[in-house]
């Protein structure tokens, strides 16, 4: 029996186990996977992460990862025209950092601040409270875990909101495909932004001599990005990609009694750039606030 039952334990997930674990909560972080584990993602942290991260006690910690330090931003537009537009420097600089290494930082602080995580937990049921049944009921991997409250962290494909019947009907929308690359000996400290016919490519060093490649475009276009990303980085073609569908900016309302979602599971996403880390900690610990002031009367559980 828990206060709070999170499912997925990406940034909004254990951002919001971190602080709903910090404030008392008997909580519990559910993690279909084993980390450390790759994502489809910019890797970029913009400035608005340090408060949070300053919340959290792990700006030290997050500035020992491998990383890169980027100073500007680059847009490329079709023609090749470039806008550059230079980024805050000092403690407040954007960095690009592996989700492997950040998502598993932050998983571990919230285990340190007393959350109970179990990884290799795929969710299967779920039963809402109700007017016979005041609890969420989860049942993961066969075992089954009860809580008051129930924080969907799982993604944009969340299996949280397709189980609360939450998930808008489908409609055909963009790909993104994703990997890391050895870093161009001239690239220096950006992130750049390419506009293209076929679709926009995202390009930002992680540290390490590494780049991260990201792409997006519609179904039918995406071989042919795909194939501009292979000539312009000498990418073999039977270089491993990860890829995520659908990219989409349609919200999802939660609708139903104690259920909370955060992230890209609530499809939390800066529009124009796709950046999605701040929003998924500033969502998780907003929920991880509103459970202590509302739900459980703020009045710490232990």
């Amino acid at each position: 029996m828990f206060d709070v039952a999170i499912i997925g334990s990406g940034p909004a997930g254990s951002s919001c186990a971190a602080f709903c674990a910090n404030a008392g909560l008997r909580t519990l972080l559910l993690e279909r996977e084993k980390f450390p584990r790759e994502k489809v993602c910019g890797d970029c942290l913009n400035p608005a992460c340090w408060p949070i991260l300053r919340r959290l006690q792990l700006i030290e910690r997050v500035r020992m990862l491998p990383h890169g330090v980027l100073d500007r931003v680059e847009f490329i537009g079709i023609g090749g025209r470039t806008l550059a537009v230079n980024l805050p420097v000092g403690d407040e600089a954007e960095i690009a950092v592996k989700r492997s290494l950040f998502d598993q930082l932050l998983m571990r602080r919230a285990r340190e601040l007393g959350a109970s995580i179990s990884e290799g937990r795929t969710v299967t049921a779920l039963a809402a409270p109700d007017a016979g049944r005041e609890n969420w009921t989860i049942t993961a991997s066969e075992e089954t875990f009860e809580s008051r409250v129930l924080i969907a962290a799982d993604g944009r494909n969340s299996t949280v909101a397709r189980l609360c019947n939450l998930i808008p009907r489908g409609t055909k929308e963009r790909v993104a495909l994703q990997t890391h690359l050895p870093l161009p000996h001239d690239f220096g400290n950006r992130v750049v932004l390419q506009f293209l016919p076929e679709g926009y490519s995202g390009q930002a060093p992680v540290g390490n001599g590494e780049l991260n490649l990201c792409l997006v475009s519609v179904p039918r276009k995406i071989a042919a990005l795909r194939n501009w990303a292979e000539t312009r980085f000498g990418i073999s073609a039977e270089h491993s990609w990860r890829t995520i569908t659908p990219l989409t900016r349609a919200p999802i309302a939660p609708a139903r009694r104690a259920l909370f979602l955060v992230g890209d599971a609530a499809r939390v996403v800066e529009p124009f750039t796709g950046e999605g880390i701040y929003y998924a900690m500033a969502s998780g610990e907003l929920a991880a606030g509103a459970i202590v002031r509302n739900v459980m009367g703020g009045v710490k559980a232990k």
